[in-house]
């Protein structure tokens, strides 16, 4: 294979991506709103999947501060340190505890994050043969031709 390429396995630091999956169908089926899901989503993007982890963490586990979740909500710097940004993130919480997408187990405070536990399915599928799995960039000679676009310049 000539040009660039890359092999790895997808299973390889994949952090949340089976539980993002499953906070999709989750956020449906409890019928969050926008913002609480995506808050949702965001934590579940955040949290490690299983025990198999490089800090062999708690799977399913947010640790996310009231900033770092404001971002996620849309309130950038240094907006996601304003009082509109953490009502919202008490709003979108509250939201998510009321209906059962997560359960807090500490409350955050004294220099403590709060932590909470995503209820979502994170389980990786069954994969027979663990193949790695080819990645091809533009340049390889993967259905690429060599010629560029009309007045574009590389």
């Amino acid at each position: 294979m000539s040009g660039l390429a890359a092999v790895r396995n997808l299973d390889d630091d994949v952090m949340g991506l089976y539980a993002a999956k499953d906070a999709v169908m989750v956020a449906a089926r409890l019928q969050l709103g926008n913002t609480a899901a995506r808050l949702f989503l965001h934590m579940c993007l955040e949290c490690w999947d299983d025990t198999d982890n490089p800090s062999k963490g708690e799977p399913r586990r947010y640790y996310g501060r009231r900033e770092l979740s404001a971002i996620a909500l849309g309130f950038l710097a240094p907006d996601n340190g304003s009082e509109a940004a953490f009502r919202a993130v008490k709003r979108a919480i509250k939201e998510l505890v009321d209906k059962g997408a997560i359960v807090r187990l500490r409350h955050g405070g004294n220099g403590w994050p709060a932590e909470f536990e995503l209820q979502v399915d994170s389980t990786r599928p069954r994969i027979r043969g663990r193949e790695p799995v080819v990645i091809a960039f533009p340049g390889t000679d993967q259905g690429a031709n060599d010629s560029s676009p009309q007045r574009a310049s590389f």
